[in-house]
């Protein structure tokens, strides 16, 4: 059995997030709740649990004010949210899970299932310091997006991404110093990741950096890039292209 603890600050979310936990999740045992930053620490110090479940926003302040207090060895931490789509953006950014409000049954098992089997604490806190940086953030600041290659994770500003390539499983991320990272992502992932950042799908096999782009020719219906890589423009993505640099007066 893991140890569990629920910290949230409206009664009825923690009674129904409990129920679920009882009914769905068996392997873990919930020894304790809290309502507000104080009571969190107060429970997370005295429980020592394996796993947290920690809702963002709490009248009194945050969940990571609560795991900025704790320090508890290798406890997991779900996140659960009704945050708005710019912290959801970190979320993401950051290669961390969340439960969205209200919360869906097959999502939490799956959530529970990840910090139950194997998950690496040491890279998981690693990320959820990242996640913190992100979060606290301007809305307008350059986000850092995390990229977990199989020998490094690396922080990258997402303006020194010159171009994302499809490479089967994996996408290649090109970068402006000339590193290529080679991360367990598809390249969808990444489009999905970059919307809203000035990155467009040009090709089936190609995301760029349209601040990157230095020219088109007309006639082999090719770009070029700063760094002299020519990517082929899909004709069926053609016209949308265009429509977005002009949207975007590059």
């Amino acid at each position: 059995m893991y140890k569990a603890v629920l910290v949230d600050d409206e009664s009825r979310s923690r009674q129904i997030l409990q129920k679920l936990i009882e009914k769905y999740c068996p392997e873990l045992n919930i020894e304790d709740t809290a309502d507000s930053v104080e009571s969190a620490v107060e429970v997370i110090t005295r429980v020592q649990p394996d796993i947290a479940f920690l809702d963002i926003q709490l009248t009194n302040g945050t969940g990571f004010d609560i795991l900025e207090r704790t320090d508890v060895p290798g406890m997991a931490v779900i996140f659960t949210t009704a945050f708005d789509q710019y912290a959801i953006k970190a979320f993401k950014f950051s290669a961390i899970d969340y439960l969205l409000k209200p919360i869906d049954i097959d999502e939490l098992k799956e959530a529970v299932k990840k910090v139950t089997h194997g998950t690496h604490q040491e890279l998981l806190q690693t990320k959820i310091q990242h996640l913190i940086s992100n979060i606290r953030r301007a809305p307008d600041d350059t986000p850092l997006l995390l990229i977990s290659t199989s020998e490094t994770v690396e922080f990258v500003d997402i303006n020194e991404i010159i171009r994302c390539q499809a490479d089967g499983a994996y996408c290649v991320v090109h970068l402006r110093n000339g590193n290529r990272l080679i991360a367990s992502k598809v390249i969808k992932e990444f489009e999905l990741l970059l919307d809203g950042y000035g990155f467009y799908r040009v090709h089936q096999s190609h995301l760029i950096n349209l601040k990157e782009l230095s020219k088109y020719s007309r006639a082999d219906n090719y770009l070029v890039l700063r760094d002299g890589s020519k990517i082929q423009l899909a004709r069926s993505r053609k016209e949308n292209f265009f429509k977005e640099l002009s949207r975007l007066r590059i």
